[in-house]
């Protein structure tokens, strides 16, 4: 059977350790790319290196390009969809 008091204080050390530990991390952010600790103020979240800042802009393009495109098919969609009962109307 598992000791209730026992496993209680084993949480309350585990959480004052855990809290200890943060508070001595200073504040930063990751690399999208790489997950390397960067500054906050980057901007764009990458780090300095080529490699990753190459990646990133061709994320971003192809972000852009997929955004695009799901508008075109929603357009496609709806056009699909309203076009039919709108001509309805008309006629």
């Amino acid at each position: 059977m598992v000791d209730a008091q026992k496993v209680k204080n084993l949480m309350k050390n585990t959480g004052k350790n855990i809290m200890n530990s943060t508070q001595k991390v200073a504040p930063h952010k990751h690399c999208r790319i790489c997950h390397e600790p960067i500054s906050v103020q980057a901007e764009p979240r990458v780090c300095k290196k080529q490699e990753c800042i190459d990646k990133n802009i061709k994320d971003e393009k192809n972000q852009k390009s997929v955004r695009l495109w799901m508008f075109i098919f929603f357009g496609f969609f709806v056009l699909g969809i309203v076009g039919p009962m709108i001509f309805r109307i008309i006629s």
